[in-house]
């Protein structure tokens, strides 16, 4: 048999610098000619074997990867390399059963990888198994405290759960692994923000400005904090920044809108907001233009927008009590009770709705509205 070391060498190393392509065609070349042989070395076969199921896998050929390594654990049944190339396989054709079946094998082998530990947690994460991801990720954890795979997973587990503390608690461990993971840094900005401490956020925000000057969720944090802060004209520069880089983006065009309106640019607020409408019928921008119009004290123009807006989300309190109030701070309580005769359901009772309408003002309504239409961006 002859020497097959150095097209090997060839085909790793082309492997190494993430050449997939170039170093499946090698090791498939070399694989035929193996076959052919009537016994050949097996330690050989199994590497070859590896190095084309790998080398599909990393082009995300999961399924075609998968029968290599099930030659090989058929030679070689302990073969751990075989067993990790079938779980990250199943994995990315997200069968995570069969993918922690071959994991739990691994670790019971080896019962302090803590990257496998990961990858457990991981999947149970995807399988919204909160109790068994979070263990495994502290498993993990407990083994290799600077694991950033587990802080991380463990983070964005505790964030999508709302437990916003815990999750502040492994970013903020994982910032000191490496201060300059830029998506961690905007995500502990948004926790930041959704507790509504502004200016900690910004400071985040602006760490992760510093790596990147124009990320998108920095950015939108930094505006939206300083919207929060009731600085509009500051959030109006951080919103046009954005939009000179994505210059059709509706959201963000309607909260350039929204800040416009806030700084008494109601011209201009409203041009953006029926510039958005030409192409889509975006419920936060028909809200601004229902704002529009009540600032203007156009009522009937305002009553004819609600109008519009709960024949295609007749299930919003908010717009319903907004055109009940405009009914009866304009004499018209007749209607006022129509209102709620045709929207009754959106109510627990008649009581709560009367109430509603009662303790607040049109003005406290747009604010709410204004809250609610927050759409928070996350990584």
């Amino acid at each position: 048999m002859r020497d097959y070391r150095e097209e090997l060498d060839k085909a790793n190393g082309l492997y190494q610098e993430k050449e997939y392509e170039d170093s499946e065609k090698i090791y498939v070349k070399i694989l035929e000619e193996i076959r052919t042989l009537e016994k050949p070395d097996k330690e050989l076969l199994i590497e070859v074997l590896q190095g084309v199921g790998d080398s599909k896998r990393e082009q995300l050929y999961f399924e075609e990867a998968i029968p290599y390594y099930e030659e090989i654990l058929k030679i070689d049944p302990e073969n751990m390399k075989a067993m990790l190339g079938m779980a990250d396989s199943y994995r990315g054709l997200k069968d995570w059963n069969r993918a922690l079946e071959y994991w739990f094998v691994i670790l019971e082998k080896d019962p302090n990888n803590f990257l496998v530990m990961t990858r457990i947690a991981d999947a149970y994460r995807k399988k919204n198994d909160f109790i068994n991801a979070e263990r495994y990720y502290q498993m993990a954890i407990e083994i290799n405290p600077k694991n950033k795979f587990a802080l991380m997973g463990l983070g964005d587990l505790y964030y999508k759960n709302k437990k916003y503390n815990r999750a502040l608690e492994y970013w903020k461990m994982l910032l000191d692994v490496n201060p300059k993971f830029i998506n961690i840094l905007t995500m502990v900005g948004n926790i930041y923000r959704i507790w509504k401490q502004f200016d900690k956020a910004i400071d985040y925000y602006q760490k992760a400005l510093e790596i990147d000057r124009n990320n998108f969720y920095a950015l939108y944090g930094i505006a939206d904090s300083l919207r929060g802060k009731r600085r509009f004209r500051d959030a109006i520069k951080y919103w046009k920044k954005i939009l000179s880089h994505e210059p059709n983006n509706e959201r963000i065009l309607t909260r350039l809108a929204d800040c416009y309106l806030k700084v008494g640019k109601i011209d201009e607020a409203e041009r953006i907001y029926l510039d958005v409408l030409e192409s889509s019928s975006n419920k936060y921008t028909m809200i601004g233009l229902i704002r529009v119009h009540i600032e203007r004290k156009e009522w009937d123009k305002a009553i004819e927008m609600c109008m519009d807006y709960l024949s295609k989300y007749p299930k919003d309190p908010r717009v319903v009590l907004i055109l009940a109030k405009i009914y009866e701070d304009t004499g018209q309580k007749e209607k006022t009770m129509e209102v709620y005769e045709k929207y009754s359901s959106v109510f627990t009772d008649k009581k709560e709705f009367t109430s509603k309408l009662a303790s607040s003002t049109i003005e406290s309504f747009q604010s709410e509205v204004e809250e609610f239409s927050e759409n928070d961006y996350s990584n």
